[in-house]
């Protein structure tokens, strides 16, 4: 996009949107994380009805938040969304099925031991949500 010419901006005393408005299209640190259910894992999906209904309702706020005013990573931090890294063992294993190596997942706390599971594309500003659980996933369980 070239700059207008002065002569150009201002006709009938009237400012071209062009000019005036800005253009986020340019400006993606502007742009809040987009929510994505594409690797969403329906097996351990618990938010149809094992979630209790203040955390349902928690978690809908929360996701409002998440696409609303979390433009990049300091921002879930600073909105009260948990970063806590998730590690590749014990139960917490079912949530990296199907993912990357690399992906790095982290939990969010709802209450109690609801958590929502997800990864993020910071590039992109996409916020995957792999899991809404209420149960507890064991890290140390031992088998015998």
């Amino acid at each position: 996009m070239s700059i207008p010419e002065i002569k150009d901006i201002e006709k009938d005393g009237i400012i071209p949107l062009e000019v005036s408005e800005p253009k986020t299209e340019d400006e993606p640190e502007i742009k809040p994380f987009l929510i994505s259910y594409l690797k969403y894992n329906n097996k351990l999906c618990e938010i149809d009805g094992s979630l209790i209904r203040n955390c349902q309702k928690k978690a809908l706020l929360d996701l409002k938040k998440i696409g609303k005013n979390i433009m990049d990573f300091d921002d879930f931090g600073n909105n009260g969304i948990d970063t806590i890294p998730v590690e590749y063992r014990g139960e917490y294993k079912k949530l990296f099925s199907g993912l990357h190596e690399d992906v790095q997942i982290f939990e969010h706390k709802l209450q109690s031991t609801a958590r929502i599971f997800y990864f993020l594309n910071e590039i992109s500003r996409i916020f995957y949500i792999i899991a809404i659980t209420q149960a507890h996933f064991e890290t140390d369980k031992t088998r015998r």
